[in-house]
C-alpha cells in the first residue's frame, strides 16, 4: 500500500468528522414569505389596514421579503386562533388582533388562550361614538339615560359582536348610569350604522367616519363621543365627550396589533417590533391616519407589558360576561 492509500482514509475521517461537528449555521430571519392572517373579512377597514401593512412590511426598508395576507375569522376569531397555533413558532405567521380578543379568549369555544401567545406590538386605538338618526326623539344622550331610567330594557344598542370590546364598552357606559340598554350583536359596525338610517334601530355604536356622511347629509345625529377629548374638525368639535356629561369611567378603547404563538424566538420578535415600528412613523402610516378619523397612532413594542395589560382587560372582561350572565364562573 502506498503512502497515499495510507493517508487517504484518516484525512477522509478527519474531514467527515469535523463537518458532522459543525454546527448548522441559522437561516437568516426573514428568509422567506411571512403570511399575516388578519382577523376579520375581506373588504373591511381592518382588511384594508392588514393589506397597508403588508405592503409597507415587505418594502427593504423593513423586512424586505413578500408578505401575504390571509382572511380568518370564523367562530367569533376562534379560526384564526386554531390556525395560527397549527403554524411554527417561528414568526413567519403574524397574527392579527384588537382589544376585543380579551372578550373573544374567555368564550367557552375557544381551544387556547391568551397565554398561548405573544404580542409583538399594538399599533393604534379606535374611538366610536353613539348616534341616532336624525328624526330620533333623542337630542342628547342625557335623553337616552331618563328613556332607559323609566322603561328599563326597552331599548336596544347595536355595536359589535358578544364580547367585544364594543360590547364590553356598552355595557360599562350604561353601568355608570344605572340603566339597562339591550345589546344587540352585529358581525361589524357598518352593518350597525346602515340598520340605524334605515330605522330598523334606535341607536347604535360605530366608527365617527362611519356616521360622519350621515351627519353632513343631516340624516343622523351623534350623541357622544366615546373617548378623553373631543375630535378637531367643524362636526366633531361640537360632539360631547362621557366627560363633558359629568359621566366619569375608566374607558376601554379598541386596538390594533399583532400577536405571534408563543415560543417565537425573542430576537425574530424583535424584528418584527422594528419593523412595524418604522411603519408607524411612515408616510404611508400618517397618510392612512389623516383619512380616517378613528384612529389615534398608539405604537408600544413592550412584549412583556403589552401581555400584562391583555390579561389584565382579558380577566376584566371575563368578569364582565359573568355578571351579565353570559358565562358562568
Amino acid at each position: 500500500m502506498t503512502k497515499l492509500h495510507k493517508v487517504l482514509p484518516s484525512a477522509i475521517a478527519l474531514v467527515t468528522v469535523g463537518a458532522l461537528s459543525t454546527p448548522v449555521l441559522a437561516d437568516k430571519y426573514p428568509s422567506k414569505p411571512i403570511e399575516l392572517v388578519c382577523t376579520t373579512s375581506p373588504g373591511s377597514g381592518a382588511a384594508q389596514w392588514c393589506h397597508m401593512v403588508a405592503q409597507n412590511l415587505a418594502k427593504k426598508s423593513a423586512l424586505g421579503i413578500p408578505v401575504n395576507v390571509s382572511f380568518k375569522s370564523g367562530g367569533s376569531n376562534h379560526e384564526p386562533v386554531v390556525y395560527t397555533q397549527s403554524k411554527p413558532a417561528d414568526g413567519y405567521t403574524l397574527m392579527h388582533f384588537a382589544a376585543s380578543f380579551t372578550g373573544y379568549f374567555n368564550l367557552p369555544h375557544f381551544k387556547y388562550s391568551n397565554k398561548d401567545f405573544d404580542i409583538v406590538a399594538r399599533m393604534e386605538q379606535h374611538l366610536y361614538a353613539i348616534a341616532v338618526r336624525a328624526d330620533s326623539p333623542f337630542k342628547t344622550y342625557k335623553d337616552v339615560i331618563a328613556y332607559a331610567k323609566k322603561n328599563p330594557g326597552r331599548i336596544a344598542m347595536g355595536s359589535n359582536k358578544i364580547g367585544s370590546i364594543h360590547h364590553r364598552h356598552q355595557e360599562l357606559l350604561h353601568q355608570t348610569q344605572g340603566v339597562k340598554i339591550r345589546f344587540v350583536p352585529y358581525k361589524g359596525t357598518g352593518d350597525v350604522v346602515k340598520d340605524v338610517m334605515g330605522g330598523h334601530l334606535k341607536i347604535g355604536m360605530a366608527q365617527p367616519g362611519k356616521w360622519s356622511r350621515h351627519m353632513k347629509s343631516g340624516k343622523a345625529r351623534t350623541l357622544l363621543l366615546l373617548n378623553e377629548t373631543r375630535l378637531g374638525g367643524d362636526v366633531w368639535s361640537k360632539i360631547p365627550v362621557p366627560s363633558d356629561l359629568g359621566i366619569n369611567y375608566n374607558i376601554p378603547h379598541q386596538f390594533q396589533g399583532f400577536m405571534v404563538k408563543k415560543g417565537t424566538p425573542k430576537d425574530r420578535v424583535a424584528t418584527l417590533q422594528k419593523a412595524l415600528s418604522g411603519i408607524s412613523k411612515s408616510k404611508a402610516y400618517k397618510k392612512y391616519v389623516k383619512r380616517q378619523a378613528h384612529v389615534i397612532p398608539a405604537f408600544a413594542g413592550d412584549t412583556e407589558k403589552l401581555n400584562k395589560e391583555f390579561a389584565d382587560g382579558t380577566a376584566a372582561t371575563r368578569k364582565l360576561m359573568v355578571n351579565l350572565g353570559i358565562l358562568k364562573k
